[in-house]
């Protein structure tokens, strides 16, 4: 339930690479579980397809927020972009992320920036496991901040509850600037806490809101550490 803080400096795309949508749809809270539920297999393997639906439909609830968000929107849309773009072309070592990384570490594609393929655009499409560790930073921003709104008072401003989940997990990754930008649109564009739940769950029950968020923020943690120990384990944590 909230942005994934990518740098606005990184969110220059071309249009071209941005997914059409001919009618603009209500964020789900039960879209956003199903797909995270989902990605987690019972052995832990996780589905990049179903990864890249649960951050759709982030960029669903961003883009609710209003325009000041629609650089964050636009830089997950070009990241969510690079990983369909590679299922296509390869379904297979696409299929999980465990899969993705492995065929990256073996092939020695993870060592280049970008891949031998290009974007509808024209640009080179870069390699998946780069793509994804920055998506993996910011899902550790989001399992926190929904950790925090799931017990917070009505009254508790989620613009500050942001601020502290970003100050914990992802802030050391961005520069001085980046983060009083952030900083400042969160202030500017969360209400409290009571007020964000009305605006954007209207079709959820109280019970329903609890359950799927319970839900979302297990699969989250379950998703954060497996791709972590992924990362560490292959030695790509600092990935340029």
């Amino acid at each position: 339930m909230t942005t994934a803080m990518i740098a606005p400096s990184d969110a220059v795309m071309n249009t071209n690479e941005l997914p059409t949508q001919e009618t603009k749809r209500q964020f789900d809270l039960k879209v956003l579980r199903d797909a995270f539920v989902t990605c987690v297999q019972s052995d832990h393997t996780l589905l990049l397809r179903e990864y890249v639906r649960a951050y759709e439909e982030l960029c669903t609830f961003v883009s609710s927020l209003g325009t000041i968000f629609e650089w964050a929107t636009n830089d997950l849309s070009l990241k969510l972009n690079v990983l369909k773009e590679h299922e296509r072309l390869d379904p297979v070592n696409y299929h999980s992320i465990q899969s993705m990384i492995a065929y990256e570490v073996e092939s020695g594609r993870v060592l280049s920036r970008d891949t031998p393929f290009f974007l509808p655009s024209g640009k080179p499409l870069p390699n998946g496991s780069r793509t994804l560790l920055r998506l993996h930073r910011a899902l550790a921003f989001i399992s926190a901040f929904l950790s925090e709104m799931r017990t917070a008072p009505d009254d508790a401003s989620s613009a500050s509850i942001a601020w502290t989940a970003y100050s914990a997990t992802m802030a050391r990754f961005h520069s001085w600037p980046v983060r009083y930008t952030i900083h400042a649109a969160l202030k500017l564009s969360l209400p409290n806490r009571q007020d964000l739940i009305n605006k954007l769950l209207t079709e959820r029950t109280p019970d329903e809101i609890n359950v799927y968020s319970d839900e979302i923020i297990r699969s989250c943690n379950i998703i954060e550490r497996t791709t972590h120990e992924l990362f560490r384990k292959n030695g790509l944590t600092k990935l340029a």
